[in-house]
């Protein structure tokens, strides 16, 4: 029996609920290969966590050498080894690149199933809110793919709404589909 049953997608429902209130990505394109590179900022943020946390362990081990306080270095360790460890979670995302490929002709991002290039239908553009309890809700702005399978795959996903325009357009000129913009206003 093969029967196909029809149902409606809501491509402007963003696919990821959070999002960076900063630039974390843009895209560079070569004759051949698009991809994905993070943004100085970006690093440098992960890169703050990293150096701090290093730094208390650093400062853990000159404490139990000149003072002999075993508790006190076990703390400011413990504390350095947790802030070192959160650094280098964030940075993980960030060193995982994404790329379209014309040679291999695969859209990989190491997370989903490769993507041949042929089956991407279109790109989209939607807009969201990320709302935080203990701070401020925010726009935020997602680059997704459409492939002639019905799957839809985030690609990127910041506040910086010019950027990502940009970085939309390009993308779609080298991958020579259409780019769909369901942005819509949005009230804080």
């Amino acid at each position: 029996m093969n029967e196909s049953v029809e149902c409606e997608i809501k491509l402007e429902r963003s696919l990821i609920q959070d999002g960076p209130k900063f630039l974390s990505h843009k895209l560079i394109v070569t004759d051949r290969v698009a991809y994905l590179k993070p943004t100085i900022s970006s690093m440098l943020f992960c890169f703050v966590y990293i150096v701090v946390g290093m730094f208390l362990i650093s400062l853990a081990s000159y404490v139990l050498l000149q003072s002999q306080k075993l508790d006190l270095a076990i703390f400011i360790g413990g504390f350095g080894i947790a802030i070192g460890t959160f650094g280098v979670s964030l940075i993980q995302p960030f060193l995982q690149r994404a790329s379209f490929d014309k040679h291999s002709g695969v859209f990989n991002n190491k997370r989903d199933r490769d993507v041949k290039i042929k089956h991407i239908v279109s790109l989209q553009i939607n807009n969201k809110v990320v709302i935080r309890k203990q701070a401020l809700s925010y726009r935020c702005f997602e680059l997704n793919m459409l492939t002639k399978n019905g799957r839809r795959i985030n690609i990127l996903n910041h506040n910086n709404a010019v950027q990502l325009e940009l970085d939309a357009r390009k993308l779609a000129k080298f991958l020579t589909v259409p780019l769909l913009d369901l942005r819509r206003e949005i009230v804080l």
